[in-house]
């Protein structure tokens, strides 16, 4: 990249590649000349790794397990559904969301080329017009507008439906609530980063927003909300989580997203418009791809560093040597890492061991007509399943039919489900104790009584061309399904177990969306696994002697002019021993 200077025999060392993190000792004459990093895995955040460090001249090799890159940000052809020269219908993980407030994934994707667009992957981003939060049984939908009123935000089709859930959801809405609800986030959006992490981290969001005693519909919106929508559990994610991710969801919607409009998707499958471009980038810098290595162990040295990693293949063990090793795998992979003397090294990783995981995957339905749902991310809040689907392929830029699937499939219906221990509606178990195909027809029946109300037909009977599911849901030896992309869960004091990309054993550093990050956000999703990664890097480049001119830049979120001001008072209150001011 022009104006970037390779590290290469250059001195001097990075800040800090976390601003609370550790500072490694500055780099001898021996370790400026090493410069070879092995990149266990290939999500996001490795991916990230690997794009910093090579663009500073490291010789980058990244390994995964998988043929695929990108991790659960990754989209899959569903293989044998081609015909007539077309490609394999795509599956997800789930309808992928970048958002306006995301701040360091934007600055990547726009260095990642794709064909003469100025601005790379970022400009195959389309808007999606609505965020709509559905309600059963004909209690109301909410449209909240993700951009300015347009022709295409208020179209024939879906402004009757924003009129209609408005006036249905007016009467629901409870004067002496609201007033609580906008205290609490008020709160929330002035409290200091010191109250932040002394109080609010430790509050259970339900207990913060008083959920009990309160109204079926602030329960169910303000309480459920969290988990429709961040896939947490609201009964143990901390009120700092919660409250971080409505703050930058309201100061999006209200035009203050860093990043443009709150809400877009990309206009084709996500491999397709953003990973593999990226692959290809990373080769063009001299990044090697190794696939079919499940990394096992790592080898502690005499010297205190990381000697080597060890995985298992195809063709039998493999010993991966570097200078400098990224730890880039999911939080219940990585820390399966770390041996005895590695946690007696940096006590802070076996804290690890206590953060927990979810299930978060997703299922696609291939219609064999146009979704008549309107163009909006769907968040379903009476489902069981806590369902958020979006008819996709509708921003997608190719036509659906002559470039996917055989030619009958139509549109692509993808769904995430964010809820797994919940019982459902149709055959009345949690979605992780049923078949696939039972899973399929549960989503299908918890969509139409999210989406068909007063006898509007959404979803047709017999539209449904086929359906495939997150193949990261496997059958485990017993017969019961099994999870292997398990989603990194932001429960109440899970900060203070949460490792920093910088750690205590020299050459070993972490990247992922379980890492400490501070500069905009920190709860689970691509945004956070972006600037994780982009902190290791710094860490290795600090660890290397690499100039501070080739230090890896971190961009902030933003948030409401005055807001420091407020903040700073309540620091002040804070240290007194004071509750915030509104806090009564």
């Amino acid at each position: 990249m022009p104006g970037r200077r390779q590290v290469l025999g250059l001195g001097g060392s990075l800040a800090a590649a976390g601003a609370l993190g550790l500072r490694p000792a500055r780099a001898t004459a021996a370790q400026r000349t090493r410069t070879s990093v092995a990149v266990l895995g290939g999500g996001v955040g490795g991916l990230t790794a690997a794009h910093e460090l090579a663009e500073r001249g490291f010789d980058v090799t990244v390994y995964d397990r998988r043929a695929e890159w990108g991790g659960k940000a990754r989209s899959f052809p569903v293989p044998g559904t081609a015909t007539g020269g077309r490609r394999d219908l795509q599956g997800e993980h789930g309808h992928r969301g970048f958002f306006g407030f995301y701040t360091n994934l934007p600055d990547t994707m726009r260095r990642v080329p794709f064909g003469d667009r100025a601005h790379g992957v970022w400009d195959n981003l389309t808007t999606v017009p609505y965020l709509a939060f559905n309600r059963n049984d004909g209690k109301g939908s909410l449209f909240l507008p993700t951009l300015p009123p347009s022709p295409r935000t208020l179209d024939p089709g879906t402004l009757p439906a924003v009129l209609e859930g408005l006036l249905r959801i007016m009467p629901q809405l409870l004067p002496q609530e609201v007033v609580l609800l906008a205290r609490k986030l008020a709160i929330l959006m002035t409290s200091c980063d010191e109250r932040q992490f002394g109080q609010w981290e430790h509050t259970q969001w339900l207990e913060f927003i008083e959920a009990a005693g309160k109204s079926e519909f602030y329960r169910v919106m303000w309480g459920g909300s969290a988990k429709v929508i961040q896939a947490l559990r609201p009964e143990t994610a901390s009120a700092r989580t919660c409250g971080q991710g409505i703050s930058k969801i309201l100061y999006a919607l209200l035009g203050m997203g860093p990043d443009g409009p709150f809400d877009r998707i990309l206009d084709g499958p996500t491999s397709e418009r953003f990973i593999d471009p990226w692959v290809r980038h990373l080769k063009s810098l001299g990044v090697r791809f190794v696939t079919g290595h499940h990394v096992e162990s790592l080898e502690l040295g005499p010297d205190g560093r990381i000697a080597a990693a060890h995985a298992r293949t195809a063709a039998g063990p493999a010993r991966i040597d570097a200078d400098w090793f990224v730890a880039a795998l999911p939080l219940d992979r990585v820390r399966q890492l770390w041996s005895a003397e590695i946690r007696a090294a940096d006590p802070r990783l076996a804290a690890m061991d206590r953060l927990r995981t979810t299930w978060c995957q997703g299922i696609v339905f291939y219609l064999k007509e146009t979704f008549r749902g309107p163009l909006a991310h769907l968040s379903l809040m009476d489902s069981p399943w806590a369902l958020c689907p979006v008819g996709q392929s509708r921003f997608w830029s190719d036509p659906f039919t002559g470039t996917w699937g055989d030619g009958v499939a139509a549109d692509s219906l993808s769904v995430v489900i964010s809820d797994w221990e919940t019982p459902g509606m149709l055959y009345g178990r949690p979605a992780r104790r049923c078949t696939p195909k039972e899973i399929a027809e549960e989503v299908w029946a918890q969509l139409k009584a999210g989406l068909e109300g007063d006898g509007d037909v959404v979803l047709p009977d017999g539209s449904v061309h086929s359906w495939f599911l997150d193949p990261a849901v496997t059958r485990a030896a017993d017969g019961q399904l099994a999870n292997d992309d398990t989603y990194f869960l932001n429960d109440v004091s899970s900060w203070e177990l949460r490792a920093e990309a910088v750690t205590a054993v020299p050459n070993l550093f972490l990247a992922g969306d379980h890492v400490r990050t501070y500069s905009n956000v920190d709860f689970t999703c691509m945004e956070t696994a972006n600037e994780a990664g982009r902190r290791a890097a710094n860490g290795v480049l600090a660890a290397a002697g690499a100039d501070g001119a080739d230090e890896v830049r971190l961009f902030a979120g933003a948030e409401p002019p005055g807001f420091a001001a407020l903040k700073a008072v309540d620091r002040t209150r804070y240290q007194l021993g004071l509750p915030h001011t509104l806090d009564f």
